[in-house]
C-alpha cells in the first residue's frame, strides 16, 4: 500500500466518535497510576533501605 492510496475503510460516524471518547481516557489514567505506585515504592525502598540504616547525621 503507497501512501497516496484511498483508505479501505470507511471513516468512523460521529456516533461512533462520541461512543469512544464517553469512554474517556481509562487506559492513559490506569498507565499513570501504575507508574505512581512504581515510583513511590521505589522512593520508600530507599529510603528504608539505604537513608535510614545510615542513622541520624550530627
Amino acid at each position: 500500500m503507497k501512501a497516496n492510496d484511498p483508505p479501505s475503510a470507511a471513516p468512523p460516524t460521529d456516533d461512533e466518535v462520541e461512543h469512544v471518547v464517553a469512554a474517556g481516557p481509562r487506559g492513559a489514567i490506569a498507565l499513570a497510576g501504575v507508574a505512581t505506585v512504581i515510583v513511590m515504592l521505589i522512593w520508600f525502598a530507599f529510603y528504608f533501605f539505604a537513608f535510614l540504616p545510615r542513622g541520624i547525621i550530627h
